[in-house]
C-alpha cells in the first residue's frame, strides 16, 4: 500500500484557483544499502558482508558506466541512462562542448515494473503533522 497525506495548497493557476486540498505521497521510513543487504541476508544463505559488498560495486559500476555515457539496464528494474540538455544554435558549426547545459541522469522503468506501479493501491497515513487536514 503507498500511503498518502491530505494537504493543503493554495493553487494560483488554472480553473480553480484558491485553497484547495490535494493528496501528497507519505514516504515514510528511507531504505539504504545496509538495509537492502541485510534483508537479503536474512532471506538467503549469503552473509551480510558478502552482500553489501556486491550492492556497493554494483552501485559504484552503475555511476562509472552513466558517467561514461552509457546506459545501464537492470532487467526487472529497468534502466538508468545519461541525458544532456543543450542550447540551440542556428548551424551546425556552432555547436559544441560549450552549448551544452547540463549532464544528468534518468531511470526509465522496465514494462514490467511499470505494470507493477499502475496496480499499486493507496492508503491515507493514520498520522498528526502540522500543516495536514484534520
Amino acid at each position: 500500500m503507498i500511503k498518502y497525506v491530505k494537504v493543503k495548497r493554495n493553487i494560483l493557476l488554472g480553473e480553480n484557483p484558491g485553497e484547495r486540498y490535494v493528496a501528497r505521497l507519505f514516504r515514510g521510513q528511507d531504505v539504504n544499502l545496509d538495509t537492502i543487504a541485510e534483508t537479503i541476508s536474512n532471506s538467503t544463505t549469503v552473509s551480510f558482508s558478502d552482500i553489501l559488498a556486491v550492492l556497493k560495486a554494483l552501485e559504484m559500476e552503475i555511476s562509472r558506466a552513466v558517467l561514461s555515457g552509457s546506459a545501464v539496464k537492470l532487467g526487472y528494474l529497468g534502466s538508468f541512462f545519461p541525458t544532456i540538455s543543450a542550447k540551440s544554435q542556428p548551424e551546425a558549426e556552432k555547436v559544441d562542448a560549450t552549448t551544452i547545459k547540463k549532464f544528468s541522469c534518468r531511470f526509465l522503468p522496465s514494462s514490467s515494473f511499470k505494470h507493477s506501479l499502475a496496480k499499486v493501491k493507496y492508503q491515507e497515513a493514520d498520522i498528526e503533522v502540522k500543516g495536514l487536514v484534520e
